[in-house]
């Protein structure tokens, strides 16, 4: 009697395909991120790379750990500075790398969860060539986020592991003892990471063969870790109770709350509108508050209403949702449209995309669009790299995203400086002071662009509300 057949769609990888799929992988995250390799340091990697000594290790290094606050982060940058010194293009080299390794995780997460080896190959490449995550693989800055990310897959991809049906107490014991070493490790690259069990929640209650009790058994371990992470960084980490302060003066929660209904779904639109990316985002309006809020509440309703249907597209939906509600609720911010948030955030939706997209390209005549919408992704990506290299060109398009940010004009000023671009800093360092006279900071790179060009300030002034 013949062997039966499985389905093209269950057939197991072979370890030759496996290794083509992950070349593959690796290749498409080059192509589409080299080109930030040619950046270097900037904007806030002078304060928390260059300018801290911590970074190059010695006492001030062993004072920054004591207060632990992010000290696997401080580490890899300790790290690269050992091999690289101060040059810029190593620590971004280290980002590219991190992406790569979180790129491979994913794969390896959607191939269990999808069980199609098509599928998990394109949710990975999805996840890959992400326009909005160059401000976390072409900045320097942007390390905790993808460090963090990476310790969140490896850590769910442990819980998978863990989970598996027959596998003994005693190996799942081993691996449910790693992935809460992974979480550790998140923790310890960024704090937000404490919202691994809501991940996991949304990660659980979305297969098809959930129950309350299921979810519980496998929730309550990283659940009542992470609480006693928050309780212990609550208690011994002031970097945290400042941040909660910092927070507080900006707004109390309740503001907070209507600004982030307001801006939370012009973050996520960000990753279907790539033109509308940049460094810096305008705040929201007070009138965008409550259809911003109607696109949330829509969002849950249609994850809601697909859950015994799809529950994949269930877990697309909710994931973002999970992922950034603890930092994006009741937390003020000092910018509420933000990119990095976004790099955790659309690991979901790349699993339910990946699942989509595989079921329309085994359809006759589709392996060639298919191809053509990675290649512009690609592309896409390998566009805003170039741009975040660019400092000059980085702040110039900040400034059109957001003419009315004094930050914004004072950065671009910088850059142009840097550049050499002496006249185009004074324009923009003027831009900055009509928006902003009295920022100490402002006045001094004022003073430091007249002089450099042996020049006194000018006395014309634009008026403080200039236009764009």
């Amino acid at each position: 009697m013949p062997a039966a057949r499985l389905p093209a769609s269950r057939i197991p990888l072979l370890p030759a395909t496996e290794r083509m799929a992950a070349v593959a992988l690796l290749a498409l995250c080059l192509a589409a991120w080299a080109a930030g390799l040619a950046g270097g340091f900037q904007y806030d990697d002078l304060p928390n790379i260059v300018l801290d000594p911590a970074t190059a290790g010695g006492e001030a290094l062993r004072e920054r750990l004591a207060n632990g606050f992010r000290p696997l982060l401080r580490l890899s940058y300790v790290a690269d500075h050992a091999l690289w010194g101060f040059d810029g293009t190593g620590f971004l080299a280290t980002n590219l790398a991190l992406h790569a390794a979180t790129v491979l995780a994913v794969w390896r997460l959607a191939l269990g969860r999808l069980a199609d080896p098509l599928a998990a190959f394109l949710a990975a490449a999805l996840f890959a060539l992400q326009p909005a995550h160059a401000a976390v693989v072409s900045f320097a800055s942007g390390r905790s986020t993808g460090l963090m990310t990476l310790g969140l897959v490896l850590a769910l991809l442990a819980h998978e592991h863990a989970w598996r049906e027959g596998l003994d107490r005693a190996r799942r014991a081993v691996f449910v003892a790693l992935s809460l070493v992974a979480f550790a490790l998140a923790v310890s690259a960024k704090e937000v990471a404490l919202i691994y069990p809501l991940m996991l929640m949304v990660w659980e209650s979305t297969r098809t063969d959930a129950t309350a009790g299921r979810i519980a058994r496998r929730m309550a371990g990283p659940a009542f870790a992470a609480l006693a992470g928050a309780a212990l960084l609550w208690t011994f980490g002031p970097r945290l109770r400042e941040l909660a302060g910092y927070s507080l003066a900006l707004a109390d929660p309740l503001e907070a709350l209507a600004r982030h209904a307001a801006a939370l779904p012009l973050s996520l639109a960000l990753w279907l509108r790539p033109w509308a990316l940049s460094v810096e985002h305008p705040a929201p309006s007070a009138d965008a508050m409550l259809p911003g809020a109607l696109a949330l509440v829509g969002l849950l309703l249609a994850a809601l209403a697909l859950r015994r249907r799809w529950p994949l597209a269930t877990l697309g939906l909710l994931w973002p949702l999970a992922i950034l509600a603890p930092t994006h609720t009741l937390i003020a911010r000092l910018d509420w449209v933000v990119e990095k948030p976004l790099y955790p955030a659309w690991i979901g939706p790349a699993l339910a995309l990946g699942a989509l997209l595989a079921t329309w390209l085994r359809r006759p005549g589709r392996a060639v669009p298919g191809l053509v919408l990675l290649a512009a992704l690609a592309a896409t990506c390998a566009w805003r790299a170039a741009t975040w290299a660019d400092p000059a060109a980085l702040w110039r398009e900040a400034t059109e995203r957001a003419p009315q940010s004094a930050r914004a004009w004072h950065n671009r000023a910088l850059a142009e400086s840097a550049a050499g671009r002496d006249a185009e800093a004074r324009r923009s360092i003027d831009m900055a002071l009509a928006l902003d006279a009295d920022a100490p900071r402002t006045q001094a790179l004022a003073l430091a662009i007249s002089l450099a060009a042996d020049e006194t300030p000018s006395p014309n002034v634009p008026s403080r509300s200039p236009s764009p």
